[in-house]
């Protein structure tokens, strides 16, 4: 079917298609500030009940369930939510249409690949190219917001001294911080206004967002409403906690360094060898691509080296 070059131009059409859809929708990202905050009012003013309210505000997000976040299984949705998108069923099929397309234009053109193994390849890029972008863009929005949790905590800490309630310490951080966490406690500060509890929407916040720091201080606050103490004192200490781990983190990013250039260096290698001989020798690979199995051994050996990648990155990465 590739082999027509009418599909092939149609298959580059699609993939272009997504891909000036997804530099748009990155140049006009900066304008979703102002949208988090009208989405918000549009749901405080369509609902009535927390719960109610709660779902409202999630389902912005393409995340709909009549129970709550709590209860939703699906892991894709989860990240989707973690990561902050508004992703429409559709345009989830078509981002896996255009990770197809550029997978199968790989596998023809690059690999020359051919019959099921192209489609086999094309199935496993798209699938996997999905997952990795969504596993960026959710990570980097949750380094985001935990570079910005230590400041939140020092506005509710100034607030607090000041006299002020949780619930306004909590809406000053909503309205005084920039996104990702301004709409995070923004939804907070809704579910408060709306007569939840504060343990379980702080509860609901680290499901929404993920950070491990945002655990900690949902920790911090349910013990501090079950025992008593000076509330603003201990998440004072919290935020100077925070960011010690911040700087352990940077510390240890630093020293393996080198690792991680290692790993890269090991997983373009064989693709740059690959080329090389390529260049050289135009016929090296001919008694490869010729053979009835040659295909297989090419996908056994890039699942090999996607293998290798991940053994490399969970021996440079630390958890702590």
């Amino acid at each position: 079917m590739l082999n027509n070059p009418y599909v092939i131009y149609g298959l580059v059409f699609v993939a272009s298609l997504v891909l000036v859809d997804t530099l748009l929708r990155a140049l006009f990202s900066r304008h979703r500030a102002n949208e988090d905050v009208a989405n918000r009012l549009q749901a405080l003013k369509q609902t009535s009940g927390a719960e109610q309210a709660y779902t409202e505000l999630l389902g912005l997000r393409g995340v709909r369930d009549r129970d709550g976040f709590q209860q939703i299984g699906n892991r894709i949705n989860k990240y989707i939510a973690q990561s902050g998108l508004e992703i429409s069923i559709w345009r989830r099929v078509l981002y896996l249409l255009g990770l197809f397309v550029a997978g199968a234009l790989i596998a023809t053109l690059a690999l020359n690949l051919g019959g099921l193994a192209q489609y086999g390849f094309a199935f496993g890029f798209a699938c996997v190219g999905a997952f990795m972008i969504l596993r960026y863009v959710r990570t980097r929005r949750i380094k985001k917001f935990t570079a910005q949790l230590p400041s939140a905590i020092d506005i509710i800490v100034r607030s607090l001294k000041a006299g002020h309630p949780v619930v306004a310490a909590i809406a000053l951080v909503a309205r005084e911080m920039p996104d990702p966490i301004g709409s995070e406690f923004g939804i907070l500060n809704d579910q408060m206004t709306f007569g939840s509890d504060l343990e379980q929407a702080m509860l609901n916040m680290y499901s929404r967002v993920g950070a491990p720091e945002l655990n900690l201080l949902t920790v911090t606050v349910s013990v501090q409403r079950g025992t008593g103490g000076n509330l603003s004192e201990i998440l004072e200490n919290l935020g100077q906690m925070i960011r010690d781990r911040m700087m352990i983190r940077a510390k240890i990013k630093a020293i393996s360094a080198e690792g991680r250039i290692t790993a890269w260096i090991m997983l373009m290698f064989p693709f740059g060898l690959y080329y090389l001989i390529l260049f050289m020798v135009p016929t090296y690979y001919d008694v490869l691509w010729e053979s009835s199995y040659g295909s297989y051994i090419v996908i056994g050996c890039l699942s090999m080296i996607f293998m290798g990648m991940l053994v490399i990155r969970k021996l440079i990465n630390f958890d702590f």
